[in-house]
């Protein structure tokens, strides 16, 4: 029985701190920003490949249609610029 429970209190305890981290200060482009609560989500994605150089990166189509690149944040040379209008609606983190 212990050797049963210990996996998912290591598992639990793990979450735990991965979400405690997530939903904290995050550092970029030389500003701290303040993360909501991650929220599940069912969305479209695909991913997309240049013909040219073969580099790929993830889309995602939003419910209203809109398509949205997935792009690392240590990989965007600037601070995104997104339209109000453009942001996925969440429930409980505004």
């Amino acid at each position: 029985m212990m050797r049963a429970l210990l996996p998912a209190v290591a598992l639990l305890a793990g979450t735990g701190v991965a979400t405690a981290s997530l939903s904290s200060l995050v550092g970029a482009w030389g500003h701290d920003f303040v993360v909501t609560p991650f929220e599940p989500m069912q969305l479209m994605v695909a991913m997309a490949t240049d013909k040219g150089t073969g580099k790929r990166f993830n889309l995602i189509k939003m419910p209203d249609g809109l398509v949205m690149a997935v792009v690392p944040f240590d990989q965007m040379a600037k601070m995104p610029e997104i339209d109000p209008k453009s942001l996925m609606p969440l429930g409980g983190g505004r």
